[in-house]
């Protein structure tokens, strides 16, 4: 089983998200800590990390398989995640 941890970043910016969408997501992570690589493999300038979709909201992972640790990047609206990351 993985660990979960959010950046500063991310804990900000889903204090931003609607509370319907901050259970959702909450839920996400405690799928992701038994299924880590459930997300979409992403590629270019954010290759190595992950993308998991939640109606229009997209969270930002990577996943460290030696340390068993789920670093969540971002979360936001689907416009804006990628824009930051590049």
């Amino acid at each position: 089983m993985f660990k979960v941890k959010l950046t500063a970043e991310a804990k900000k910016e889903l204090k931003q998200i609607s509370r319907q969408h901050q259970l959702a997501i909450g839920q996400i992570f405690d799928e992701l800590k038994e299924y880590p690589h459930l997300g979409k493999p992403l590629g270019r300038g954010l290759k190595g990390r992950f993308s998991y979709r939640i109606s229009v909201y997209r969270i930002i992972y990577k996943v460290n398989e030696k340390d068993r640790t789920i670093f969540v990047l971002t979360a936001g609206h689907r416009f804006t995640v990628y824009r930051k990351r590049k």
